[in-house]
């Protein structure tokens, strides 16, 4: 029954299913990637639930490299900023989480990459950038 159609939308013309609404019936959310350093993981960690709590989807960083102490060799740090460009490029905008004003060069990167990008771009802690 899960997957069962039970019409047709009137609007889009799109199949209704059973458990699932029809495309022009499902808000898009605003998808957020977050940019930082990660010895801020715990700051992450809280920005990411607040933000997604608002209704936001919320893309993170995936290896806490600072904070957990995991060495990485200049290849795998390469790869990872790589992937992180990747992740500003699926967003609307990007979050700098930037406790006490800290924005190393890879956030710094990823600021330049946003803006010539088009994307939006909010920092935690404003006062840091004014």
């Amino acid at each position: 029954m899960e997957n069962q159609r039970i019409g047709v939308c009137s609007v889009c013309d799109e199949p209704i299913h059973y458990k699932y609404p029809c495309r022009c019936r499902r808000e898009k959310p605003r998808v957020i990637t977050l940019c930082g350093s990660t010895r801020f993981k715990k700051e992450f960690e809280e920005v990411n639930k607040n933000l997604t709590l608002q209704g936001n989807l919320v893309i993170s960083v995936g290896v806490f490299g600072h904070s957990e102490g995991i060495q990485l060799s200049e290849q795998e740090k390469q790869m990872l900023d790589n992937i992180h460009l990747r992740k500003i490029d699926m967003a609307d905008e990007i979050y700098v989480i930037n406790f006490g004003g800290y924005i190393g060069s890879s956030t710094k990167n990823e600021i330049e990459y946003a803006k010539a990008t088009g994307k939006e771009i909010r920092y935690h802690d404003e006062k840091a950038v004014n």
